[in-house]
Protein backbone atom coordinates (compact mmCIF):
# COMPACT_ATOMS: atom_id res chain seq x y z
CA UNK A 1 0.00 0.00 0.00
CA UNK A 2 1.87 3.26 -0.85
CA UNK A 3 2.25 5.70 1.32
CA UNK A 4 -0.41 8.19 0.37
CA UNK A 5 -2.62 5.94 0.61
CA UNK A 6 -1.80 5.15 4.17
CA UNK A 7 -2.04 8.99 4.79
CA UNK A 8 -5.47 9.35 3.34
CA UNK A 9 -6.95 5.93 5.61
CA UNK A 10 -5.39 7.75 8.19
CA UNK A 11 -7.48 11.02 7.70
CA UNK A 12 -10.25 9.02 7.35
CA UNK A 13 -9.67 7.12 10.40
CA UNK A 14 -9.27 10.05 12.39
CA UNK A 15 -12.34 12.07 10.97
CA UNK A 16 -14.66 8.64 12.00
CA UNK A 17 -13.62 9.03 15.93
CA UNK A 18 -13.32 12.93 15.43
CA UNK A 19 -16.73 15.37 15.24
CA UNK A 20 -15.96 18.86 16.32
CA UNK A 21 -18.26 20.43 18.97
CA UNK A 22 -19.23 22.68 16.95
CA UNK A 23 -20.68 20.57 13.99
CA UNK A 24 -23.93 20.83 15.19
CA UNK A 25 -24.13 23.47 17.68
CA UNK A 26 -27.56 25.38 16.87
CA UNK A 27 -26.02 28.97 16.88
CA UNK A 28 -23.08 27.28 14.29
CA UNK A 29 -25.99 25.86 12.13
CA UNK A 30 -27.69 29.03 12.20
CA UNK A 31 -24.83 30.96 10.18
CA UNK A 32 -24.47 28.69 7.75
CA UNK A 33 -28.44 29.30 7.29
CA UNK A 34 -27.60 32.67 7.58
CA UNK A 35 -24.80 33.24 5.00
CA UNK A 36 -27.13 31.37 2.40
CA UNK A 37 -27.22 32.37 -1.24
CA UNK A 38 -30.78 32.90 -2.16
CA UNK A 39 -32.73 32.81 -5.59
CA UNK A 40 -36.33 32.15 -5.91
CA UNK A 41 -38.19 32.45 -9.11
CA UNK A 42 -41.66 33.42 -7.67
CA UNK A 43 -42.48 34.80 -11.32
CA UNK A 44 -42.38 31.45 -12.22
CA UNK A 45 -45.01 30.65 -11.18
CA UNK A 46 -46.97 33.39 -10.18
CA UNK A 47 -46.06 36.79 -13.06
CA UNK A 48 -47.73 39.45 -10.32
CA UNK A 49 -44.96 38.24 -8.00
CA UNK A 50 -41.54 39.56 -7.93
CA UNK A 51 -38.30 36.91 -7.48
CA UNK A 52 -36.34 37.18 -4.70
CA UNK A 53 -32.50 37.11 -4.71
CA UNK A 54 -29.92 37.80 -2.32
CA UNK A 55 -28.19 36.90 1.10
CA UNK A 56 -30.94 34.79 3.62
CA UNK A 57 -29.54 37.35 6.37
CA UNK A 58 -31.38 39.81 3.94
CA UNK A 59 -34.79 38.42 2.09
CA UNK A 60 -35.83 35.92 5.16
CA UNK A 61 -38.48 38.20 6.37
CA UNK A 62 -39.87 38.05 2.63
CA UNK A 63 -39.60 34.43 2.63
CA UNK A 64 -41.46 34.14 5.41
CA UNK A 65 -44.56 36.41 4.69
CA UNK A 66 -44.96 35.17 1.04
CA UNK A 67 -47.68 33.22 -0.39
CA UNK A 68 -47.73 31.56 -3.37
CA UNK A 69 -50.19 28.84 -5.08
CA UNK A 70 -49.02 26.68 -6.51
CA UNK A 71 -46.38 26.20 -4.34
CA UNK A 72 -42.44 25.69 -5.22
CA UNK A 73 -40.13 23.20 -5.30
CA UNK A 74 -36.65 23.96 -3.97
CA UNK A 75 -33.31 22.70 -4.19
CA UNK A 76 -31.18 22.69 -1.15
CA UNK A 77 -27.51 23.55 -2.80
CA UNK A 78 -24.25 22.28 -1.28
CA UNK A 79 -21.01 23.71 -2.31
CA UNK A 80 -17.62 22.41 -2.42
CA UNK A 81 -14.70 22.28 0.13
CA UNK A 82 -13.94 25.89 -1.32
CA UNK A 83 -17.01 27.71 -0.17
CA UNK A 84 -19.94 29.22 -1.38
CA UNK A 85 -17.86 31.47 -4.61
CA UNK A 86 -18.85 33.46 -7.67
CA UNK A 87 -18.76 30.32 -10.09
CA UNK A 88 -21.70 29.06 -8.09
CA UNK A 89 -23.26 31.18 -9.82
CA UNK A 90 -23.83 29.49 -12.90
CA UNK A 91 -25.37 26.53 -10.88
CA UNK A 92 -27.85 28.54 -9.07
CA UNK A 93 -28.21 30.79 -11.72
CA UNK A 94 -29.48 27.53 -14.13
CA UNK A 95 -31.49 25.76 -11.79
CA UNK A 96 -33.47 29.37 -11.13
CA UNK A 97 -34.34 29.32 -14.89
CA UNK A 98 -35.79 26.17 -14.82
CA UNK A 99 -38.13 27.67 -12.51
CA UNK A 100 -36.75 26.12 -9.09
CA UNK A 101 -36.43 27.86 -5.82
CA UNK A 102 -32.66 27.63 -4.51
CA UNK A 103 -31.16 27.91 -0.73
CA UNK A 104 -27.12 27.59 -1.16
CA UNK A 105 -26.03 27.05 2.62
CA UNK A 106 -22.73 28.49 3.29
CA UNK A 107 -20.60 26.36 5.37
CA UNK A 108 -18.01 29.16 5.76
CA UNK A 109 -20.19 31.61 7.67
CA UNK A 110 -19.42 29.25 10.99
CA UNK A 111 -17.24 30.69 13.61
CA UNK A 112 -14.98 27.74 13.28
CA UNK A 113 -14.90 26.42 10.01
CA UNK A 114 -11.41 24.48 8.67
CA UNK A 115 -10.74 24.62 4.75
CA UNK A 116 -10.34 21.41 4.26
CA UNK A 117 -9.00 21.12 0.21
CA UNK A 118 -6.48 22.74 -1.53
CA UNK A 119 -7.98 23.25 -5.27
CA UNK A 120 -4.33 24.01 -6.45
CA UNK A 121 -3.44 20.14 -5.99
CA UNK A 122 -6.29 19.16 -6.72
CA UNK A 123 -6.12 17.37 -2.90
CA UNK A 124 -8.78 17.11 0.18
CA UNK A 125 -9.12 15.37 3.83
CA UNK A 126 -7.49 17.95 5.19
CA UNK A 127 -10.62 19.05 7.56
CA UNK A 128 -11.02 15.39 9.65
CA UNK A 129 -15.10 15.59 10.23
CA UNK A 130 -15.62 17.91 7.64
CA UNK A 131 -18.45 15.14 6.18
CA UNK A 132 -20.12 15.53 9.35
CA UNK A 133 -20.06 19.30 9.65
CA UNK A 134 -21.93 19.13 6.23
CA UNK A 135 -24.71 16.49 7.15
CA UNK A 136 -25.58 18.84 9.50
CA UNK A 137 -25.80 22.03 8.09
CA UNK A 138 -28.12 20.13 5.15
CA UNK A 139 -30.37 18.58 8.11
CA UNK A 140 -30.87 22.25 9.75
CA UNK A 141 -31.62 23.61 5.78
CA UNK A 142 -33.91 21.24 5.15
CA UNK A 143 -35.89 21.83 8.17
CA UNK A 144 -35.96 25.49 7.86
CA UNK A 145 -36.95 25.18 4.44
CA UNK A 146 -40.24 23.17 5.31
CA UNK A 147 -41.31 26.17 7.28
CA UNK A 148 -41.74 28.44 4.63
CA UNK A 149 -45.52 28.95 3.72
CA UNK A 150 -44.67 28.79 -0.27
CA UNK A 151 -42.75 25.84 -0.45
CA UNK A 152 -43.76 22.23 -0.91
CA UNK A 153 -42.34 19.71 1.64
CA UNK A 154 -42.97 16.95 -0.90
CA UNK A 155 -40.38 18.71 -3.48
CA UNK A 156 -37.22 19.11 -1.72
CA UNK A 157 -34.06 18.28 -3.54
CA UNK A 158 -30.95 18.03 -2.19
CA UNK A 159 -28.35 18.65 -4.48
CA UNK A 160 -24.29 18.92 -3.74
CA UNK A 161 -21.19 19.73 -5.81
CA UNK A 162 -17.70 17.84 -5.16
CA UNK A 163 -17.65 17.84 -0.95
CA UNK A 164 -21.42 18.88 -1.19
CA UNK A 165 -21.61 16.16 -3.45
CA UNK A 166 -20.24 13.53 -0.86
CA UNK A 167 -22.48 14.89 1.38
CA UNK A 168 -25.93 14.36 -0.67
CA UNK A 169 -24.57 10.30 -1.02
CA UNK A 170 -24.43 10.11 2.35
CA UNK A 171 -27.18 11.72 3.56
CA UNK A 172 -29.43 9.51 5.37
CA UNK A 173 -32.96 11.58 5.94
CA UNK A 174 -36.02 10.67 4.22
CA UNK A 175 -37.09 14.28 4.21
CA UNK A 176 -36.19 15.13 0.75
CA UNK A 177 -37.76 14.28 -2.67
CA UNK A 178 -34.76 13.82 -4.73
CA UNK A 179 -30.72 13.77 -4.17
CA UNK A 180 -28.74 15.24 -7.14
CA UNK A 181 -24.64 14.36 -6.53
CA UNK A 182 -22.34 16.84 -8.53
CA UNK A 183 -18.44 16.06 -8.96
CA UNK A 184 -18.47 12.72 -6.70
CA UNK A 185 -17.40 9.11 -7.79
CA UNK A 186 -18.46 7.44 -4.34
CA UNK A 187 -15.41 5.45 -4.11
CA UNK A 188 -13.28 5.90 -0.63
CA UNK A 189 -11.51 3.32 0.66
CA UNK A 190 -13.86 4.21 4.47
CA UNK A 191 -16.60 2.08 4.75
CA UNK A 192 -18.61 5.00 6.36
CA UNK A 193 -17.88 7.48 3.73
CA UNK A 194 -18.14 5.09 0.91
CA UNK A 195 -20.82 3.97 -1.64
CA UNK A 196 -24.42 5.64 -1.41
CA UNK A 197 -26.49 5.76 1.52
CA UNK A 198 -29.73 7.27 2.32
CA UNK A 199 -33.71 5.57 1.84
CA UNK A 200 -32.71 3.61 -1.32
CA UNK A 201 -36.78 4.63 -2.46
CA UNK A 202 -36.09 8.22 -2.90
CA UNK A 203 -34.74 8.81 -6.58
CA UNK A 204 -31.26 9.77 -7.29
CA UNK A 205 -29.17 11.40 -9.96
CA UNK A 206 -25.03 11.14 -9.96
CA UNK A 207 -23.31 13.04 -12.45
CA UNK A 208 -19.21 13.10 -12.93
CA UNK A 209 -16.61 13.97 -15.24
CA UNK A 210 -14.69 10.34 -17.13
CA UNK A 211 -11.18 12.43 -16.37
CA UNK A 212 -11.81 14.56 -13.44
CA UNK A 213 -8.30 15.40 -11.91
CA UNK A 214 -9.55 15.23 -8.44
CA UNK A 215 -10.19 11.68 -8.56
CA UNK A 216 -7.05 10.69 -10.44
CA UNK A 217 -5.94 8.52 -7.50
CA UNK A 218 -7.31 4.19 -7.92
CA UNK A 219 -8.93 4.08 -5.09
CA UNK A 220 -10.86 7.48 -6.23
CA UNK A 221 -11.98 6.80 -9.77
CA UNK A 222 -15.17 5.17 -10.86
CA UNK A 223 -18.72 6.60 -10.05
CA UNK A 224 -21.54 6.18 -8.10
CA UNK A 225 -23.21 3.61 -10.70
CA UNK A 226 -21.30 0.94 -9.19
CA UNK A 227 -22.87 1.59 -5.88
CA UNK A 228 -26.96 1.92 -7.36
CA UNK A 229 -28.19 -1.69 -6.85
CA UNK A 230 -30.91 -1.74 -4.39
CA UNK A 231 -32.18 1.95 -5.10
CA UNK A 232 -35.46 2.02 -6.94
CA UNK A 233 -34.79 5.06 -9.01
CA UNK A 234 -31.31 5.27 -9.41
CA UNK A 235 -29.21 6.76 -12.47
CA UNK A 236 -25.09 8.02 -12.87
CA UNK A 237 -23.85 9.85 -16.04
CA UNK A 238 -20.51 9.98 -16.74
CA UNK A 239 -19.95 12.50 -19.13
CA UNK A 240 -16.41 12.73 -21.06
CA UNK A 241 -13.49 15.81 -20.31
CA UNK A 242 -12.39 16.27 -17.18
CA UNK A 243 -14.47 19.40 -15.51
CA UNK A 244 -15.42 19.36 -12.26
CA UNK A 245 -17.72 21.37 -11.95
CA UNK A 246 -19.79 19.63 -14.17
CA UNK A 247 -23.45 21.49 -14.10
CA UNK A 248 -21.24 24.06 -16.47
CA UNK A 249 -21.58 21.68 -18.73
CA UNK A 250 -24.19 21.68 -21.43
CA UNK A 251 -25.01 17.72 -21.00
CA UNK A 252 -24.72 17.66 -17.39
CA UNK A 253 -27.29 20.70 -17.12
CA UNK A 254 -29.81 18.27 -19.61
CA UNK A 255 -29.10 15.23 -17.95
CA UNK A 256 -30.03 17.21 -14.46
CA UNK A 257 -32.87 19.14 -15.95
CA UNK A 258 -34.10 15.63 -17.41
CA UNK A 259 -33.88 14.27 -13.95
CA UNK A 260 -35.74 17.29 -12.13
CA UNK A 261 -38.66 17.29 -14.25
CA UNK A 262 -39.43 13.71 -14.24
CA UNK A 263 -39.03 13.04 -10.61
CA UNK A 264 -39.85 17.01 -9.20
CA UNK A 265 -41.54 19.24 -11.79
CA UNK A 266 -41.33 22.81 -11.37
CA UNK A 267 -44.74 25.05 -12.56
CA UNK A 268 -42.25 26.01 -15.44
CA UNK A 269 -41.11 22.73 -16.57
CA UNK A 270 -44.91 21.47 -15.81
CA UNK A 271 -45.67 24.75 -18.35
CA UNK A 272 -43.48 24.04 -20.97
CA UNK A 273 -44.36 20.06 -20.95
CA UNK A 274 -47.86 21.06 -22.00
CA UNK A 275 -46.68 23.92 -24.41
Amino acid sequence: MTRSVLALLGLLLLAGCYLSRSADLPDELARTWQGATVVVPFSSADPAMSDITGDMAEVEPLLRSARLAPTLPVVIFLHGCNGLHRGYRVDLEFLRDLGYAVIAPDSFSRAYKPTSCDWRSKSAGAHPGVIGFRLAEAEFAVRQVQRFPWVDPDRIVLMGQSEGGMTTANYPGDDVAARVILGWTCQIPWPPLWGLKGEDAIPVLSVVSAEDRWFDRWFLRGDCGEDMDGFADASSVVIEGATHHVLRRADAQEAVADFLARVVPSPKLKRLARE
